[in-house]
């Protein structure tokens, strides 16, 4: 079985704990949680929480409840024979009463808020659109990254001096649209805080694969991004483009700004 993402394993981690998935599928959860110690954590979590609840007393009902029921249950039965008949209109009205109401005043109520809080911020989002609209051209400009304008060969030849120590990313690639997503804060929806360490295996063909999770982030979204920009497509440049050896170890940094430090294998 090929292996699996965190969203997939999060997915499957109480029927792990309660050891009712396949053998195939236990076999790829425990190779993931091998390598990321975000599910490894969770697992752990998982457990504790199994563990205390296992551990508490079952709540015994005590031992005149039966007949406490039953004793209440005549009482209102007898008050109930020596109350007067109501009407049928009668009837209707207390059967209608406790479920249009409270639904009538509250969606009047909701609809008058509504306007009343349109009107009051309506001047804040004409003054936000058109400042928008002033300055969308510059910030165009400003958060499109030189590199954009390269293909993958000619980048690579910009980075001669350091290729051969450090891959060059594929500029077309998913890996490197996530990095200049990331690099612009107000264009990520991660914390503007936050970031990770990976260390990856890149091949000769620009492929590269997670293997090993240093410093994981606090949103688990971006390591599930991560993994899957890198099945996507090819995140760096071939090999030969870069004259650098066909396998070897990098260390990325995802967060304010990209570092990649290298270790060849």
């Amino acid at each position: 079985m090929s292996s699996i993402s965190c969203e997939e394993t999060r997915q499957n981690l109480s029927l792990y704990i309660d050891d009712c998935v396949s053998l195939p599928a236990r076999v790829a959860i425990d190779e993931h949680l091998d390598r990321c110690p975000v599910c490894r954590a969770e697992v752990a979590d998982l457990r504790s929480l199994t563990r205390s609840l296992s551990s508490m007393t079952r709540p015994t009902a005590p031992s005149d409840l039966a007949d406490t029921i039953s004793d209440l249950l005549t009482i209102e039965a007898a008050a109930r024979r020596q109350a007067p008949n109501p009407g049928i209109g009668h009837r209707i009205a207390r059967f209608l009463e406790p479920r249009l109401m409270p639904y009538t005043v509250g969606s009047f109520a909701s609809v008058i808020m509504f306007f009343l809080m349109f009107a009051a911020l309506r001047p804040h989002f004409v003054a936000l659109r058109e400042a928008a609209l002033q300055n969308s051209d510059v910030f165009l400009l400003q958060t499109r990254p030189v590199y954009d304008l390269y293909s993958p060969e000619d980048f690579a030849r910009s980075r001669a001096d350091v290729s051969d120590l450090s891959p060059t990313l594929n500029p077309s690639g998913r890996l490197a649209a996530m990095t200049r997503a990331y690099a612009h804060s107000h264009t990520s929806y991660y914390n503007d805080e936050d970031d990770m360490i990976v260390g990856l295996d890149v091949f000769s063909n620009g492929a590269a694969s997670l293997a090993d999770v240093v410093q994981p982030p606090r949103d688990r979204r971006m390591l599930d991004e991560f993994e899957s920009a890198l099945r996507e497509d090819a995140p760096f440049v071939p090999a030969s483009y870069d004259r650098r050896p066909d396998t070897m170890r990098v260390f990325f940094t995802l967060g304010q700004k990209v570092d990649v430090d290298t270790r060849n294998f």
